[in-house]
């Protein structure tokens, strides 16, 4: 697994540990769980953690220096890259399958230039990026764009989240749908399962025992969208019968980039005048996250884009109903009027009156609860994503036999 930015074993929330992380991590550990050996080779940020770490019998996290010491936003690490793919060369044993992470990943593997099966795992897609962002800013993408469409053409698999992202990166980028697999990520349906005594929890969390909560986190970042959260939770808060309101936000606010996020959202939080309605909690440690799923009411996924959205995921196994936005992986995962509700991003009108729609209806919301909680059972456990992979790995040796 090469995974450049995001260290697997980071903490969540922090700046650039966010979702793709949880992903290699949980797919690597069930891989080895599988019976196969799984490397996951990362930067090294400086920080003292170990070299090599094991986690998982079977699964390592492998940490290579590269670059100045301490965080290096992703969209910066290009330059250091040439140094992070030898550091990952001299430790190759020369039989694996290569399976390479977002594009800085997909720089790597394509860097190493060797014959082994190599699998790329998009995570996000640059041309969709830039499409959503000023003309201003377009450009920074297209560096990113000329690696992605070099890895698209020469790796042998291009693993896409979902029917929808498989079908963008083949008209966009040419790609053979052939040459597309369509493995969505997996929830720990274990770890993140209803609570037993929710109350109890409230209560240790000191939230109100009977209000309906609004849940949402993610990395503090424009495209994640809490700005829309915020402005549609003001609006639902004046539209609900219901008065007893808590929205609860989770996020990091550690780069600089981060910093400046935070500012513009506290100043939509003084317009709003939200008050004891509103709790901004900082960047939560992802043991103590069902909990916080499982004490919640609605769970909200405001994202302008979403390839997939893992903590929808999470906060379906917990048994909560989703407000997702209708742009990229939600739609193919949230039913709508049965698991949750879909919008669209741009339409705030339409956003607080989804979340009212859960807010008012206790019945909806256990409802769509329940069949949140099966159809992550169902379809989104880590075993069972493994497996998937494990069968588009043989196929590829069947393809391309190596020596071993």
């Amino acid at each position: 697994m090469i995974t450049p930015h995001g260290d697997p074993l980071g903490r969540i929330g922090e700046p650039d540990i966010g979702g793709q992380c949880v992903y290699v991590r949980e797919l690597s550990e069930h891989l080895a769980k599988a019976g196969h050996e799984v490397r996951i080779y990362t930067r090294d940020r400086g920080e003292g953690k170990p070299a090599i770490e094991e986690y998982a019998p079977g699964a390592s996290v492998h940490r290579i220096l590269c670059g100045p010491a301490g965080f290096v936003p992703k969209e910066e690490l290009k330059p250091h890259l040439g140094e992070f793919t030898a550091g990952v060369r001299d430790d190759l044993h020369g039989d694996e399958i290569l399976h390479s992470h977002y594009w800085d990943g997909g720089f790597v593997a394509h860097a190493l230039g060797l014959e082994n099966p190599w699998f790329h795992t998009t995570h996000s897609i640059g041309k969709l990026k830039q499409a959503a962002v000023s003309k201003s800013v377009a450009y920074r993408f297209e560096e990113r764009i000329r690696v992605e469409t070099d890895v698209y053409r020469e790796c042998d698999r291009v693993v896409a989240l979902t029917q929808m992202e498989r079908q963008q990166i083949h008209e966009l980028y040419g790609v053979a749908e052939r040459q597309i697999a369509v493995i969505p990520p997996g929830v720990n349906t274990e770890s993140f399962a209803p609570l037993a005594d929710r109350v109890a929890v409230r209560r240790e969390f000191g939230w109100p025992e009977h209000a309906v909560v609004v849940f949402t986190l993610g990395r503090l970042d424009e495209r994640k969208g809490f700005d829309l959260f915020l402005e549609a939770a003001a609006s639902a808060r004046a539209m609900s019968k219901t008065s007893d309101l808590l929205f609860v936000m989770s996020t990091g606010d550690g780069s600089d980039q981060e910093k400046l996020e935070r500012e513009r959202l506290d100043r939509i939080i003084e317009e709003r005048r939200f008050d004891q309605d509103l709790l901004w909690l900082p960047v939560l440690p992802e043991k103590e996250l069902p909990r916080y799923y499982g004490a919640a009411d609605v769970f909200v996924l405001p994202s302008r884009y979403e390839p997939f959205g893992i903590v929808m995921l999470e906060a379906m196994s917990c048994e909560l109903p989703v407000v997702a936005t209708n742009v990229g992986g939600p739609a193919t995962v949230v039913e709508p009027e049965r698991t949750g509700l879909l919008i669209d991003p741009t339409d705030t009108d339409a956003f607080a009156k989804a979340i009212v729609t859960l807010i008012d209806s206790r019945d909806r919301r256990h409802d769509f609860g329940k069949r949140a909680r099966l159809a992550a059972m169902k379809d989104f456990s880590w075993d069972a994503i493994a497996s998937r992979h494990i069968v588009a790995y043989e196929e590829v040796l069947k393809e391309k036999p190596y020596a071993r």
